[in-house]
């Protein structure tokens, strides 16, 4: 507000002094940007939201953790991560003529560590360095400014995004960050007031998680509609949950099984009881802290918070807050254990939610179900298990773990984060242990350990009915999950079918399936429509390990012609080994189905069991897949368009596909046997790949994608 008040001010007396003229050609204006995203791609971060950096709160000796970034290096990784900033529509990338970064820094001297500063040139695809942080010390916060050099049109890319880089040169200390800002200066036709671009992403995140910014696919068919931002964390080989992020003095309500609702439950010693009564009561800003013990109750969100001050409930530090379902009654239309719809600006993180069981025919248990209209919601670090339907029949034995279902046809369900949760032990009937259903968007699905349950792990799912319109779960992203042991057979609504895939998309679009390890389930990974007429589009799966599944690894494709098709999807640098491990598997490493368009399968890894076929593709119905750069070993066969080819170069020449390829040479895993897929020293997939833009920026293991001459074949990029 003062800089606005002093600009007009100014402009007042310059016109009363007639110093200002009506601007014949094009002027100078300037508009600062604020960071909509933040990244850590090596190292660590506190997980403070992204809008803590669009505030300059911190200086001298201040230390408010909630406040600042905190950049952190671990003995093995020094710090690097960038953020994202949005230029506006309205300033072309030509007009540009300046780029000034200013970021407010407290951290060691460049003695002790350097810190540097880097501005993205998506013309080169490299990072100029704009300066270090000399002169900073951990005695008070130093404001940096930096200015770019060069042509500025080549900072900004075809999505208006400018990124900018901090990194650590070694491992030896840590850096937080307060506020850091992108201002331009441009060419207008007219002198423009300066204007402070918000934040596009508005979400919170909360806990030990970094921003990831996921891009969907880049392939070189067309992709329609507007990209997505998410927030997730950098990978890892074996993602576990974080423990509960409640901290001493952050709390301002408490619910205790020992409480009373008639106290104001402001303090540890005047609880609530129940957290109903917290879940009715919150106000934006409050955090209710949930002491341990059991909690026999069903609760419905009835508040909302504001994008500024989230409701938080969440575990007390150290305690584990039990919702258990025993004895409740299961409702015609299930709510779910924890019922939010038409809410938003919510947290909820830290319980354990179980035993949430019938055996009527056509009720659906549900253990945490967010519906209608809610948006900036995010499931964090709970676990659920024994959310079951104990039914007989094939039909009408339905539950689900966690479900997402947008049910209005014009405003969507939006911006929603489901990290670091575990689900299992799950009686799920032809339902799913986590579901985004019907009018979804910007979602994420993270971190989560899905183990133990008979039917889908994770499905994002379009065209079932759930909105009247715009009925498709859409710009979302899968990653860093572990599933596992996911089997239909004796399921009641299977019988003996296995059909149960670790992560499915069935008539989704424009979601990104990364840094996955997706075993010992029927099928890895499948994207299909199972809607006549309808599609499943834009999917990416990439960097993802895939092994030991009793079917299939990878499969794509309606299951029978009266399906709907796979289209524009990306399968790219994904490690499949030992998929159809039974001896009645249906499947292949990679199973292509009916009515399959325009898909791009390129270096991938299949590491067939001994004997069976890499490839199985009945269907002739296929239009301009192109399949390239990929490994073959252990396994025999191919099979494309429903014609058998018996030798690899039978296969090249009569389909086209891998003339780049690679057979019958062992790829060298560190330990396949226990899902160690990483490549040794030696491995012939070093280097053996095509660079494309569609295998994303980083491996499995969040290291830079291409280290060599160029990209490794399989999730892994060998150091």
């Amino acid at each position: 507000m003062k800089r606005n008040l002093a600009f007009s001010i100014c402009t007042i007396l310059a016109l009363l002094f007639g110093l200002l003229a009506v601007p014949s050609q094009a002027s100078a204006a300037s508009s600062v940007l604020l960071p909509v995203s933040y990244t850590t791609t090596s190292g660590g971060d506190g997980g403070q939201p992204v809008t803590v950096l669009t505030v300059q709160d911190q200086s001298g000796s201040q230390n408010n953790w909630n406040n600042y970034v905190e950049f952190t290096t671990p003995s093995t990784n020094p710090y690097a991560g960038y953020r994202v900033y949005t230029v506006p529509g309205t300033i072309p990338a030509a007009s540009i003529t300046a780029i000034q970064v200013k970021a407010n820094f407290l951290g060691p001297a460049p003695a002790t560590q350097t810190w540097t500063w880097k501005i993205y040139n998506w013309n080169t695809a490299a990072w100029v360095n704009l300066g270090t942080n000399t002169g900073s010390s951990w005695s008070a916060w130093k404001l940096f400014t930096f200015n770019a050099t060069g042509t500025m049109a080549n900072y900004v890319n075809a999505s208006s995004q400018i990124r900018i880089r901090l990194q650590s040169n070694n491992t030896a200390d840590n850096a937080d960050l307060d506020f850091e800002s992108v201002t331009l200066t441009y060419n207008s036709g007219s002198t423009a007031t300066p204007t402070v671009v918000p934040p596009t992403a508005t979400f919170t995140p909360v806990g030990p998680t970094a921003t990831f910014t996921s891009i969907p696919p880049t392939a070189t068919f067309t992709q329609v509609g507007p990209t997505a931002t998410f927030t997730s964390v950098p990978p890892t080989n074996t993602p576990v949950p974080p423990t509960a992020t409640a901290q001493a003095g952050t709390c301002t309500h408490y619910v205790a099984t020992t409480g009373l609702d008639t106290n104001n439950g402001t303090s540890i010693s005047t609880p609530w009881k129940t957290v109903q009564k917290a879940a009715t009561s919150a106000v934006a800003g409050n955090i209710v802290c949930v002491r341990g013990g059991t909690y026999n109750e069903k609760v419905t969100l009835n508040v909302s918070g504001t994008a500024g001050a989230y409701i938080t409930f969440q575990n007390y530090a150290g305690e584990t807050p039990i919702l258990d379902g025993t004895g409740i009654t299961i409702p015609a239309a299930d709510n779910g254990m924890i019922f939010i719809v038409d809410k938003s600006y919510v947290v909820f993180k830290g319980f354990e939610i179980q035993n949430y069981k019938t055996s009527t025919k056509n009720r659906v248990p549900i253990g945490i179900r967010i519906t209608g209209t809610s948006h900036h919601i995010e499931i964090r670090n709970n676990k659920l298990h024994n959310i079951d339907h104990n039914g007989t029949t094939k039909n009408g034995t339905d539950a689900h773990g966690i479900a997402v279902h947008g049910t209005s046809g014009t405003a969507s369900l939006d911006n929603i984060i489901i990290d670091g949760n575990q689900l299992y032990s799950m009686k799920l009937g032809s339902s799913e242990a986590l579901v985004i259903n019907g009018n979804v968007t910007n979602w994420q699905v993270t971190n989560n350990i899905i183990h133990d349950v008979n039917n889908i792990g994770i499905d994002a799912i379009g065209a079932e009915g759930t909105a009247p319109a715009n009925d498709q779960a859409r710009d979302g992203l899968i990653a860093y999950n572990d599933v596992y042991n996911i089997n239909s057979a004796g399921n009641v609504a299977y019988g003996n079918e296995r059909s149960a895939g670790c992560i499915y998309v069935d008539g989704g679009t424009r979601i990104t399936i990364e840094y996955n390890k997706a075993h010992n389930c029927n099928i890895g990974v499948e994207i299909a429509s199972e809607w006549p007429g309808k599609s499943t589009s834009f999917v990416t799966i990439r960097n993802n390990f895939i092994y030991n599944n009793t079917d299939a690894g990878i499969s794509m494709g309606g299951y029978d012609t009266g399906r709907g098709s796979t289209e524009n999807c990306v399968i790219a640098n994904n490690t499949l080994y030992n998929n159809a491990t039974i001896a009645s598997a249906w499947g292949a490493e990679l199973y292509v189905q009916f009515d399959t368009r325009n898909n791009i399968i390129k270096n991938n890894i299949f590491y067939a069991k001994s004997g069976l076929p890499y490839i199985l593709s009945w269907s002739p119905v296929m239009t301009n897949n192109v399949m390239n750069n990929n490994i073959f070993f252990g396994g025999t066969t191919w099979q494309w368009k429903n014609v058998n080819y018996a030798t690899f170069t039978a296969y090249q020449a009569g389909t086209g596909n891998d003339a780049n390829g690679l057979n019958n040479v062992n790829p060298l895993f560190v330990n396949a046997a226990t899902g160690d897929l990483h490549l040794q020293a030696g491995s012939p997939a070093i280097n053996a790949g095509q660079s494309i833009p569609e295998a994303g920026t980083f491996d499995i293991d969040g290291q830079l994608r291409v280290q060599g001459v160029s990209i490794d074949i399989g999730a892994d990029e060998k150091q």
